[in-house]
């Protein structure tokens, strides 16, 4: 078994560390004559330290234990392992997008203008500023790029949602966003920082030449890029094309797509070039979305679980499948269907299905899998 999947297990010293057995060692040390007998001023007194050091042993020593390695260290101690190997937790990315501001000619919509959506009682308004300051032209319509003032997955919004300035403008007659709001991500995830640290510490040797695993590896350095397909050659020698998603399994926007661009060409500053020489055109697009089905019945699972919690865990899992399908473009059902015994509390199920049969999914060039629906029971 790879080293990076094994579960931790506790030294074996752990295992004798009842407070019980702890106090009995102490009690065996004291000199002869002394009262021993429970009820006795030593072994009342013992008993404390003894809870103490067993709470010592089996959770703090152990937990110490395990944030020695990056295969179990989680929060700000994974983060010191990724920075051992010259990796940065993404932090949470901002959505962005276009609105359309209808009003009178010649109104000035100055950089910084706050547009929002409406508030509810479930949910506050979400807010997004202008990237620049425009004037509305002749024909009475500016389109403007706005950024979500707070980062996070929360700031995405379905098209026609903004429809507010939260100060008004005098000539300002209308604003809606007429597409989505996308790029609003949050801040990666152990499960993901730790498969980057996986993929530095495993490869044969980081190199800065240009093969997929180096743009891979560059694009994910990206905040709110979740992964990314390399086509190389895609137009002829010296041609790369890279297929973005991004940290919610959706296609790429413009401006992450700007984001890994500069990221890896860096056009304002050669010396942090990371494209090879030879490579003279690199294409960077958003990935096609192939929705992916599942249905599973017949589970058997014990007590310490129920379904939306297997759910749960199995959308996790799959995402690691959905990563390894962009080198062959091939979803697998053979390593899918043994996913679901995977998960804790899980022992048994009777029928699999992947889009509504036992086959692969087979996926075209820039396409990449996403979760449509989870239909288990």
């Amino acid at each position: 078994m790879n080293a990076w999947s094994k579960e931790f297990t506790p030294p074996e010293f752990v295992g004798y560390s009842e407070p019980e057995e702890i106090q009995q060692r102490m009690m065996s040390e004291l000199p002869e004559g002394i009262d021993d007998m429970p009820g006795g001023f030593p072994y009342d007194f013992t008993m404390p330290t003894a809870i103490e050091k067993s709470e010592l042993i089996q959770f703090h020593m152990a937990r110490t234990l395990m944030l020695m390695f990056p295969m179990w260290a989680w929060d700000d101690w994974l983060d010191l392992h990724a920075a051992a190997e010259g990796i940065e937790r993404r932090q949470a990315g901002y959505a962005s997008g276009k609105i359309d501001v209808t009003g009178d000619p010649g109104t000035i919509i100055p950089k910084g203008t706050i547009f929002c959506t409406e508030a509810t009682d479930a949910s506050p308004a979400l807010e997004y500023s202008s990237d620049e300051s425009m004037a509305i032209p002749d024909d009475g319509t500016v389109e403007i790029l706005v950024t979500a003032v707070e980062p996070g997955k929360e700031s995405n919004t379905n098209a026609n949602t903004i429809k507010f300035l939260l100060n008004n403008i005098k000539g300002v007659s209308s604003v809606k966003n007429s597409e989505a709001i996308t790029g609003g991500t949050d801040i990666e995830s152990d499960e993901s920082l730790r498969q980057r640290i996986e993929e530095k510490c495993t490869q044969e040797g980081v190199s800065y030449i240009g093969n997929d695993a180096d743009y891979i590896r560059w694009a994910k350095e990206v905040v709110g890029v979740g992964d990314c397909i390399v086509d190389a050659t895609w137009n002829g020698p010296g041609t790369v094309k890279l297929i973005i998603v991004d940290s919610n399994g959706s296609p790429a926007n413009e401006k992450l797509i700007q984001d890994v661009y500069d990221h890896i060409v860096s056009p304002n500053d050669r010396s942090q070039r990371l494209l090879p020489t030879g490579s003279a055109e690199l294409t960077i697009v958003p990935a096609t979305i192939k929705n992916v089905s599942y249905t599973c019945t017949g589970l058997v699972y014990d007590e310490t679980t129920d379904i939306p919690t297997i759910i749960s865990a199995f959308k996790n899992l799959v995402l690691q499948e959905y990563s390894e399908s962009k080198f062959d473009g091939v979803l697998i059902y053979n390593q899918i269907r043994p996913l679901i015994t995977d998960i804790p509390g899980v022992s048994d199920f009777d029928t699999f299905l992947i889009n509504g049969s036992e086959e692969n999914i087979v996926l075209d060039k820039g396409e990449y899998p996403a979760t449509e629906n989870v239909d288990f029971s």
